[in-house]
């Protein structure tokens, strides 16, 4: 990809807004004499696939992940909004999702679309055809957004909802692994393309090795270099015991390989904690068992803590913890 004059960065800017109306982002409109398919190609020989996956890359690498989610249901990218053929619905999808009426919305996106656009222009994204800015993990991969959502319902966890979407760095790559401290029974999307085999290790929980499998569900398939896989899963209490009253007062994640974008999430449903507080980077050691050895976080309107994290790696804890008691 060579880089934009000022003309074709304009003319970047007007495609972006034509883009988002009617049905968005989708194949055929993408036409090879675009400057967004100039922006976004690398080679003669990538694919459409590649291309959204270059643009949801760049959606995904803005500073704010309100507006990342914004253009990810306006431009018909969310499980959401995907094939929802008109912009007017769209806005009412993402407004009902953060109790905004569709003017709202409107009036949020064009500082969001200016963002996408130097983003675009500049290929600071993580799949960028014009540069890659983040180091390649040798022998892992790069998560490119990570979500885990715990959801605790009158002190009680009810399940948690786990979302990856990363980029393979190695050859052949079977399967991923996410390590996890408590029992519970895990169930993979059922519309993704990975499969589970949990398995037990002594003194540290369980592992849920995550195996790929081809497009038509019947075996499974090695990952490719270079490509980028969606790994969406749940995770539910197996027995009455898994879900006791006093058994979750934390929730967090350590990533070993990079994440560039990663939320950690706590919904309360019923009854609501007397305190709640954040860290990061922590031994799991050093996790605060008290709010004064972390930052105070308030609730949102629907009773959710947010922890939002940025290139995150090495091993380390993140995440949210409560108090019960006043």
């Amino acid at each position: 990809m060579a880089r934009l004059d000022d003309m074709e960065a304009d003319s970047l800017r007007h495609y972006l807004d034509w883009l988002r109306k009617n049905e968005g982002f989708i194949q055929r409109r993408i036409t090879r004499t675009s400057v967004l398919d100039r922006v976004l190609r690398g080679t003669e020989e990538d694919t459409y696939e590649r291309l959204k996956n270059r643009f949801i890359s760049a959606i995904h690498s803005l500073d704010d992940e309100r507006e990342a989610e914004l253009l990810l249901d306006v431009f018909a990218l969310s499980e959401a909004t995907a094939g929802v053929p008109r912009l007017q619905e769209r806005r009412r999808i993402h407004g009902a999702a953060i109790n905004r009426g569709i003017d709202s919305v409107a009036s949020r996106e064009r500082a969001a679309l200016d963002h996408l656009h130097s983003r675009l222009v500049a290929g600071t994204y993580a799949q960028s055809p014009l540069v890659l800015h983040v180091p390649e993990m040798h022998g892992g991969i790069i998560y490119e957004h990570t979500s885990t959502l715990i959801i605790v319902e009158n002190r009680k966890w009810r399940e948690t909802r786990e979302y990856y979407r990363f980029a393979n760095m190695i050859d052949d790559l079977e399967y991923v692994t996410v390590t996890r401290s408590y029992p519970g029974i895990v169930y993979p999307d059922e519309r993704g393309d990975f499969k589970v085999n949990t398995r037990p290790v002594a003194g540290a929980g369980w592992n849920d090795h995550f195996w790929h499998i081809n497009e038509a569900h019947t075996k499974t398939e090695p990952m490719k270099r270079a490509e980028v896989y969606d790994l969406k899963f749940r995770i539910e209490p197996g027995s009455a015991e898994a879900a006791r009253a006093d058994a979750l007062k934390l929730g967090s994640r350590a990533f070993h390989h990079r994440a560039l974008l990663a939320s950690i999430q706590v919904g309360f449903i019923g009854e609501k904690p007397a305190s709640v507080w954040a860290f990061e980077r922590v031994s799991p050691y050093a996790r605060p068992l008290h709010p004064a050895e972390g930052d105070l976080m308030v609730l949102d309107d629907r009773g959710v803590a947010t922890l939002r994290l940025r290139d995150v790696y090495g091993g380390l804890f993140s995440g949210v913890a409560w108090d019960w008691r006043g």
